[in-house]
């Protein structure tokens, strides 16, 4: 089976790096970037099975997740929104712009954030 990939997308390196470290101790490649500028350099490059966002900017990172789904490259890649905004509107905003599943900091630990993800994979 193809090792999976994922692009993490965070300004919280550190926080980011743990995530990261989770995915790749499950056999997973990862790149991490700590803002959209950077993430869009990699896509032209790399290709994820997962991009993972946090929210925040939340109008920059919504513009980016539909520019991902209208990429060429990228229209099956699977959308983690991991961000502290769990307000409905913003769920629902994210929902809009072709987000697969949401993830509230703080709410779940690395370890559950990659079996949530494997199940979509699936």
């Amino acid at each position: 089976m193809a090792k999976k990939s994922l692009l993490m997308i965070d300004k919280d390196v550190y926080y980011a790096g743990i995530y990261a470290n989770r995915f790749e101790k499950g056999g997973w490649k990862v790149w991490v970037e700590e803002n959209i500028a950077g993430a869009k350099k990699r896509l032209k490059r790399c290709s994820p099975d997962v991009v993972i966002i946090d929210l925040d900017p939340l109008e920059e990172a919504l513009a980016f997740l539909t520019e991902l789904r209208a990429g060429p490259k990228t229209t099956k890649t699977l959308q983690v929104a991991l961000t502290k905004h769990g307000d409905r509107e913003t769920m629902l905003r994210a929902q809009k712009v072709g987000v697969d599943t949401y993830l509230l900091k703080g709410h779940f630990v690395p370890s559950e954030a990659v079996k949530k993800v494997k199940r979509f994979l699936e």
